[in-house]
């Protein structure tokens, strides 16, 4: 029987954009868009994270152009109380106490936070980690793609570990279309699963919580949950600046058919408000 962990979903930081932008059919009217992360306990291998949402580090990397152009596209708000550090030590935890940080992918919104914690070691997937590696230096282009390669920990590339090299695992047939998973931890408490299009290795995380309810944390697979539920793709401005749109759809489809089968799974896009809130209330 798979280990459970308990999921603390916070909310570190918003940026705020058009309705209309995360659905076909979305109002013309802006929105606040939650960066979640998840909180992890496991029994026996402690706290670790899923994603960090945004950090101080994010107004340091974004400080001149070209990277500021991002922050001008999507203002971002961060209010100290929503600073991961301090929802952590409202926990009575402290940056050291993280052990791992999973990465779903590189977009500054996920990982303005590397830096805070110098003890972790990191989980991606492989073809993540190259693409985005391979933007070092090229400022504009990186930009452009929503990535900032300045808030990478010094020595991230010893400490990160490639998720693909994990066994793979059946998952639940339940969850099909999504049929295996990467055991990160081994003990099947926590399995990643590759979500291809948003970028080119995004990873979400299938888990049991200790109230025994499956637990999907999906990245940027989908915006909002609502949406979600209702099979509107996110816009067509937004498809022309994913990598990988056939497999965006196709990733998105499938999410779409687990929210209308299967209601007790909790699917947790990571800049849903609704999501976070239903997740809060069930919880």
């Amino acid at each position: 029987m798979a280990t459970t962990v308990k999921l603390h979903l916070l909310r570190v930081g918003a940026c705020r954009h058009l309705e209309c932008m995360a659905a076909r059919g979305g109002r013309w009217a802006m929105m606040d868009f939650p960066a979640l992360c998840g909180l992890i306990q496991h029994p026996t291998r402690g706290w670790i994270l899923y994603d960090t949402g945004y950090a101080e580090h994010f107004f340091t990397a974004t400080e001149h152009l070209p990277e500021r152009l991002y922050r001008q596209f999507l203002p971002v708000d961060l209010p100290p109380a929503e600073l991961l550090t301090a929802q952590l030590a409202a926990l009575g935890l402290t940056t050291a106490d993280i052990g791992t940080v999973i990465i779903s992918h590189y977009h500054g919104d996920h990982i303005a936070g590397l830096r805070d914690f110098p003890q972790a070691q990191f989980f991606a997937l492989r073809k993540d980690t190259e693409q985005f590696l391979a933007l070092m230096g090229k400022r504009w282009r990186a930009t452009l793609q929503g990535y900032l390669p300045g808030l990478l920990p010094d020595d991230f590339l010893p400490r990160v570990q490639a998720a693909d090299d994990c066994a793979q695992v059946d998952l639940p047939s339940w969850l099909q279309p999504f049929t295996s998973g990467l055991d990160l931890l081994g003990d099947g408490s926590l399995l990643a699963v590759p979500l291809p299009g948003h970028s080119h290795g995004q990873m979400g995380l299938f888990m049991s919580d200790v109230d025994g309810r499956p637990v999907f944390l999906i990245g940027d697979a989908a915006w909002s949950l609502p949406f979600l539920r209702e099979g509107h793709l996110p816009s067509r401005l937004v498809a022309m600046i994913t990598p990988d749109r056939r497999r965006y759809a196709q990733t998105f489809r499938g999410l779409h058919q687990l929210a209308v089968k299967e209601p007790a799974l909790a699917l947790l896009p990571s800049h849903c408000t609704v999501a976070w809130q239903e997740y809060l209330h069930d919880a």
